[in-house]
């Protein structure tokens, strides 16, 4: 039959006896019973406690391990485990009876959850030494709200910028259409002055951006479209008769059509009105009326012409050429520049060349 296994209560209070035969066998203190047990009426003391064993020679044994093995080393080390129930008096007083204790022992994990919460129970009944009884607490200041900007103004302040941007623009687009439609250098200046002194940098940027594409899209649409020359009409009316007086020179229509209107008696001996281009014979040039000496004058180089159009001085290879002129049916003397009559070819008599005057 397999022998049964000692419990740790076994195990203690023979480990407590062998230390009590130890002693009585030294002499030093009597032999204490191995095992008091408590009355069955009379509890333990909860106050008593209990002095650990003087330290003997050999280390005291730590586990359930260390304790089976001195047992079964016959009790060859019989101080390695010292009791927790004996106590060794000092010499010259009274032997105490060891303390056996009340049932089993209690575990680690559980000595320490006893000694936490009688640390807190005691710090939660003890009041605090600086408090004084019935004084109110006063609750520390609370930090002061920061001041929120109110976030209805943004949209309203973007708008406003939005209208600033677009009213400074609108004006400033019109004044650069319309300085460049009339050819106002003073309007595309304001419209320049307008946007610097009035614009942001971020604004002047877009606008920037803007007027390079604008320039592009513009640049593009021009060469998509001909070159056209714009001319007068070839054919125009430079009124009656009586508008122009015998030997004069009319230099009216000289800048609008290129053409003098010149009515006298000195070509022939034939009083007649004729239209003379304003062009010089030598270089293309446009010769000018002098009525005090009553030639025309090419200012380039010189060439000199009668006032019948005949060249008399200067590089002029010939006379100045006539353009087409009659009659019209409401009574107004009519110019027709795309027909030219030269005098070196004959062909200032040809009666379209002039008007008879009688």
């Amino acid at each position: 039959m397999e022998e049964k296994k000692p419990s740790t209560a076994d195990i203690l209070a023979k480990i407590r006896a062998q230390k009590a035969a130890a002693a009585a066998a030294a002499g030093d203190v009597p032999a204490a019973p191995a095992e008091t047990p408590a009355p069955a009426t009379t509890p333990a003391p909860a106050a008593e406690t209990v002095a650990p064993a003087p330290a003997t020679s050999g280390a005291k044994p730590t586990s359930t391990k260390d304790i089976m093995a001195a047992i079964r080393g016959g009790g060859a080390k019989p101080a390695a485990a010292a009791p927790p129930a004996a106590v060794a008096p000092p010499a010259g007083d009274a032997p105490k009876p060891a303390v056996a204790a009340a049932g089993p022992r209690p575990s680690v994990q559980d000595m320490l959850k006893a000694v936490r919460e009688g640390k807190v129970g005691a710090a939660a009944a003890a009041p605090s030494a600086t408090a004084k009884v019935g004084t109110p607490v006063a609750a520390p200041p609370m930090p002061a709200k920061p001041v929120v900007a109110s976030k209805a103004a943004k949209p309203a302040s973007a708008r406003r910028s939005l209208a600033v941007v677009a009213t400074v623009a609108s004006i400033s687009a019109a004044s650069f259409v319309l300085g460049f439609a009339v050819g106002s250098n003073l309007l595309i200046a304001l419209g320049a002055c307008v946007w610097g002194v009035l614009m942001t940098p971020f604004a002047a940027a877009w606008f920037s951006v803007a007027s390079i594409g604008g320039i592009w899209t513009l640049g593009t649409a021009r060469f998509m479209f001909p070159n056209v020359l714009v001319e007068p009409p070839s054919k125009f009316k430079v009124g009656p008769l009586s508008d122009y007086p015998i030997n004069t020179v009319s230099n009216k229509w000289k800048d609008q059509f290129g053409v003098w209107i010149v009515h006298t008696d000195q070509y022939e001996g034939r009083n007649m009105i004729f239209a003379l281009t304003s062009v010089c014979t030598h270089l293309g040039c446009t010769p000018n009326w002098l009525d005090g000496e009553q030639k025309f004058k090419c200012p380039c180089h010189g060439s000199g012409f009668y006032i019948t159009g005949v060249n008399f001085e200067g590089p002029a290879p010939r006379p100045l050429e006539r353009a087409g002129l009659r009659i019209a049916e409401d009574g107004m003397l009519e110019v027709n520049k795309s027909v030219k009559y030269q005098e070196e070819m004959g062909q200032w008599s040809d009666p379209t060349s002039f008007v008879s005057v009688v």
